[in-house]
């Protein structure tokens, strides 16, 4: 992205004409936004964050995911108990996104 004028941006000036980055792994995680934004809540509002995307940048299959997800979701709870976490998750590198490489989980089934 390119600035088109001046601005500040969490106290800190930017001219225009300059190049900005925008880091994806910090999206939705302000604290000022989210409330424990670094917890995984299904429960949490699904407006006014960046995981699909908003205006012409949306994706345009946010819909079939999100009825993928309550899909699993809704089949998970009727035969899972619990997740009992096996080893520590390991986190996969990149430089913009946030995720994980491995997350070993044991399902206890009802």
């Amino acid at each position: 992205r390119t600035t088109t004028k001046p601005v500040e941006v969490g106290g800190v000036q930017i001219g225009g004409g300059e190049k900005v980055l925008l880091f994806l792994a910090a999206a939705n995680r302000d604290p000022r936004r989210w409330e424990r934004p670094d917890q995984f809540d299904v429960r949490r509002r699904a407006t006014g964050h960046m995981t699909f995307g908003t205006g012409i940048h949306g994706c345009v299959g946010q819909a079939v995911a999100r009825l993928e997800a309550e899909a699993v979701f809704a089949a998970l709870a009727k035969r899972v108990k619990a997740f009992e976490m096996t080893a520590e998750p390991t986190r996969r590198l990149n430089n913009t996104l946030r995720g994980l490489d491995t997350l070993p989980l044991r399902l206890v089934t009802a």
